[in-house]
């Protein structure tokens, strides 16, 4: 595949799930494994239709809840840390995690939707690599 969506999921149950609906959806998929979590990740091609694109982010948007509660059940734990991961994708196609104190997301989730807090960490990835002095505001 050229350029490729990516959609990453921690839990097997959940996976299935997008599993499913990519296969009664008919959209063609790479399945992978993210190394560093051991995550599933499913591959689509970017040349998808957009209104199948669309449809495929609304129901990984869905499921992305209900993947990180079951995760959460999984690792409650009261002798372990707690931690949400978020996976940033990096512009030369990389992902690194960033490790942050799972309340602090349900808090931004309680106001933003996923594709909201997504978009706003692209904007962040991607001034962090290319940084603009620029000033927000400008007069025309």
């Amino acid at each position: 595949m050229n350029g490729v969506i990516e959609y990453l999921f921690f839990t097997k149950a959940v996976a299935e799930q997008f599993r499913e609906y990519l296969q009664n959806s008919g959209v063609a998929y790479q399945e992978d494994r993210e190394p560093v979590q051991n995550a599933i990740v499913f591959k689509v091609s970017e040349t998808i239709e957009p209104s199948t694109w669309d449809a495929l982010d609304e129901a990984f948007d869905e499921l992305t809840l209900q993947d990180q509660m079951q995760m959460e059940e999984e690792l409650e734990d009261d002798t372990a840390a707690s931690a949400a991961g978020l996976y940033l994708q990096l512009a030369n196609g990389t992902q690194t995690i960033a490790k942050v104190d799972p309340h602090v997301v349900n808090r931004i989730l309680s106001v933003l939707s996923v594709q909201e807090l997504n978009e706003f960490l692209e904007a962040i990835v991607s001034s962090v690599e290319s940084p603009d002095a620029s000033a927000i505001c400008r007069t025309h």
